[in-house]
């Protein structure tokens, strides 16, 4: 890879000049082709926090340039914008149509940082010409709690969360714990270091992004809540959403028993060697394979556990407390 000459930095800052930003050649890494800019405070609209802003300008070769904006806030929580383009200029006009507070939401007991893709392209409604965004992940850290969404590239595919309890003070939550806010939602699992689980989107591109964000935001305010109260609460508020979660859980189990019952039942219908019936049902298990696989989630044969109230007085552990030991074996 050919090092960065004077002439090449001076044509790839002068858009950026333009718009008031400047080189930082000490942190920029000339052999690597990677130009650093000094960074800026951005006020977050009326009476919002100001955002730190550091640019990175990666040009790896001719007419190939990427353009990074790294906007962190004063809590540390940092958000980016990516744009990939054949001309600075070109990446320097995405940027500006993407205002840095537009990658931070604000709510009560929670703080939500936006990482996006800028595009070109045809833009939905209200925005600006020419430019799409795009979600790739996403952050919100609550009282203790980190939750991270990533976002796959195929539209059909649910939206991934991880859950993290940073302190380790929160010792176990209930698998239908995001399940409870609807069928999009799937159940909560064990995962390294915390809990995983997904949630199906609506939309494609850009409409699918901001349903993300949607979907992020009222699962903070969801998590919020419910951490805030002792988990007997969540049962009493949730208990008709945790039955019927059971019941969607238990619907993969009960296609597999209605097969099996009915390939049973077979030798007494007295059903004729023509019967379409009789034929559905012999060929039911690879027509079921089949129907499984093309699910965007392939479906989990199990007998659901009961929603029972939680016997813990809070979800946090206190400081100090031993975790409770496990009963011995009766002899």
């Amino acid at each position: 890879m050919q090092p960065l000459s004077h002439h090449e930095i001076l044509g790839l800052i002068a858009p950026f000049v333009e718009q008031g930003w400047h080189a930082d050649l000490a942190a920029s890494q000339r052999l690597e082709r990677s130009l650093t800019f000094k960074p800026r405070e951005v006020a977050e609209g009326a009476g919002g926090p100001a955002l730190q802003v550091l640019l990175r300008l990666d040009n790896p070769a001719a007419g190939s340039c990427t353009l990074t904006r790294t906007a962190t806030a004063p809590d540390g929580l940092q958000a980016r914008l990516e744009a990939h383009g054949a001309e600075p200029a070109e990446l320097v006009a995405r940027l500006q149509a993407v205002p840095p507070e537009r990658q931070f939401q604000w709510g009560p007991g929670y703080a939500i940082a936006f990482s996006l893709r800028v595009e070109a392209g045809p833009a939905a409604a209200g925005a600006t010409p020419d430019v799409r965004v795009l979600l790739t992940d996403a952050v919100s850290q609550l009282d203790g709690v980190v939750v991270r969404l990533k976002l796959p590239k195929l539209d059909k595919m649910p939206a991934e969360l991880e859950l993290h309890a940073p302190a380790g003070d929160i010792a176990e939550l209930p698998e239908d714990l995001l399940a409870v806010q609807g069928a999009s939602w799937t159940r909560l699992a064990r995962g390294r270091g915390g809990w995983v689980a997904g949630v199906r989107l609506r939309g494609r591109g850009e409409a699918r992004s901001r349903d993300a964000q949607a979907r992020l935001a009222e699962l903070s305010q969801h998590l919020v809540r419910t951490l805030a109260e002792p988990p007997a609460t969540f049962h009493a508020r949730h208990g008709a959403a945790r039955w019927a979660v059971m019941a969607r859980r238990a619907v993969p189990l009960g296609v597999c028993l209605a097969v099996i019952l009915g390939a049973l039942a077979v030798p007494y219908l007295h059903l004729g060697p023509d019967s379409v019936f009789k034929m559905l049902i012999f060929n039911s298990p690879p027509l079921l394979l089949a129907l499984f696989f093309s699910l965007r989630e392939t479906p989990r044969i199990e007998i659901p556990p009961w929603p029972r109230r939680p016997k813990a007085q809070a979800w946090r552990t206190p400081a100090g407390a031993a975790a409770p030991r496990a009963r011995p074996d009766a002899a």
